[in-house]
């Protein structure tokens, strides 16, 4: 992850270099927001929903994104060109800064750091999808309550913990109730449950993060005439669904076949799974937009 280029404030720069001072507030207290998007054949899949989710957790947190749209769109295009990449996971992150005097109170005015880095997408073999994923209820729990569980902040710790957790006890993912006891999310993924053809997601009340993948698929299956319904979910109704399935950029829209041993449904991906997946994965390579024309930033 250390060679290539990154967009670092107003500049191009080597991504193995040193640019942001120690004293950023975004390393020593996670004060800072960001956004991870797919990019497609040299394309960000839905780049304007990840731009206003972006501006709506900086304002949250009492941020400024310094950029418009299509100079995003820009300093997106130049970090693909310069990484001659075509297929990648964009990052982009903004914190606030180095301040001008230790504390936990920001200063009035400050000097943010903005940082675009890209990295070729992997992926999940689609061995993965066919086998699909077993997770873990985590102990680790979702605060319904806190700011924080409904904008992507760099302070990730819980996330950390909870997927720490699902490996040691073999788990691909963790699941995080809340701390009222309803079924929330995973560590970085929206989870899905389908019960008779109906698609069961929590709902945002419960501490989720309103994923442009979840808002993607529910669109999807609205369009497909599949009836959804966005509400809190009991432990025992997780373990009774017919089938579950995660979604993010990332991953797109994974199958899970157990939940701590426990078998989801007939224990392999279902049919509702199935489609919803095939539906994405012609959308994710068809609502594109070509990053064409666009000027680059400067180069160190």
């Amino acid at each position: 992850m250390g060679n290539g280029v990154i967009y670092v404030n107003d500049r191009m720069v080597p991504a193995d270099g040193l640019h942001l001072s120690a004293l950023d507030r975004g390393f020593s207290l996670g004060d800072g927001v960001f956004e991870t998007l797919r990019v497609v054949g040299g394309s960000p899949f839905r780049l304007g929903d990840h731009y206003a989710r972006l501006h709506r957790s900086a304002a949250a947190v009492g941020l400024a994104v310094p950029f418009g749209l299509e100079e995003m769109r820009s300093v997106v295009s130049a970090v693909l060109s310069a990484n001659d990449l075509r297929d990648a996971l964009v990052r982009i992150t903004l914190s606030r800064g180095v301040p001008e005097e230790r504390g936990l109170l920001p200063p009035a005015s400050p000097a943010q750091s903005f940082v675009v880095q890209a990295h070729a997408f992997v992926g999940y073999p689609e061995e993965r999808y066919q086998k699909g994923s077993r997770v873990v209820i985590a102990t680790v729990r979702r605060n319904e309550t806190s700011p924080l569980s409904y904008i992507k902040s760099c302070s990730y710790l819980d996330s950390v913990l909870a997927r720490m957790e699902a490996h040691r006890r073999g788990g691909d993912e963790a699941l995080l109730l809340n701390t009222s006891g309803w079924v929330a999310c995973g560590t970085s993924s929206n989870l899905f449950l389908a019960f008779q053809g109906s698609l069961v997601t929590p709902s945002l009340d419960c501490g989720v993060l309103d994923g442009v993948t979840r808002r993607t698929v529910l669109d999807l299956a609205r369009g497909l005439q599949v009836e959804c319904v966005e509400r809190r979910i009991s432990l025992d109704e997780l373990r009774s669904a017919e089938e579950a399935f995660l979604t993010n950029c990332a991953i797109g829209v994974m199958p899970v076949v157990a939940v701590d041993n426990h078998p989801i449904g007939q224990g392999a991906p279902g049919p509702l799974c199935r489609k919803i997946r095939s539906a994405y994965t012609r959308l994710l390579h068809n609502d594109v937009r070509p990053l064409e024309g666009c000027a680059a930033p400067r180069h160190e």
